[in-house]
């Protein structure tokens, strides 16, 4: 009984240390514009899967003179590319948009935004910004999709190595009997 126990403790340890963020590895945020104001970002997992997981995104921005946005929470599409859109619109000018991210992504991205006048030719602005994961990343909740964590495969190994257990303390038990 020993080793079922050990076993089943093993696989328990297994399934509180690893988290879906440490899964993806880091994340890479990219702000974009389309040079006439509007500003959202793109968020993935290194691994590729968007980030759809709830993630608290603010973004602030402010020009070269005395205009700027007050901290805004960018609202999540949940689409595959992992799209969070900023609802107000930059005026014409050269802004400083800077992107904080919540868990658990945790990490900040920033970009100069040029937005044309509207008589002028615009022009659109993607920056890339690779996040680090880090021993802060805490667990997120599953996407509602299942796209890419790898929760269920865990529960599947850790369900798998319990019955081997219970299958071997029976069969040596039928022996000895």
């Amino acid at each position: 009984m020993r080793i079922g126990t050990f076993l089943a403790t093993v696989v328990v340890l297994l399934l509180l240390v690893a988290t879906p963020a440490q899964a993806h590895g880091g994340a890479s945020v990219t702000i974009h514009s389309d040079g006439l104001g509007s500003v959202w970002i793109t968020a993935q997992w290194q691994d590729g899967h968007p980030i759809n997981e709830p993630t608290t995104v603010t973004l602030t921005a402010a020009d070269g003179a005395s205009a700027s946005v007050a901290p805004s929470v960018l609202r999540q599409t949940g689409d595959e590319r992992g799209t969070q859109t900023y609802s107000g619109t930059l005026t014409p000018g050269s802004w400083r948009v800077a992107i904080d991210l919540g868990a658990p992504v945790n990490g900040h991205c920033q970009a100069v935004v040029p937005v044309a006048a509207p008589t002028a030719t615009a022009t659109p602005t993607e920056v890339a910004c690779l996040i680090p994961a880090t021993a802060s990343s805490t667990a997120a909740a599953p996407s509602p999709g299942g796209g890419g964590s790898l929760t269920p495969l865990w529960f599947t190994l850790a369900a798998l190595l319990v019955a081997g257990a219970a299958v071997t303390v029976f069969v040596r038990r039928r022996k000895r009997s």
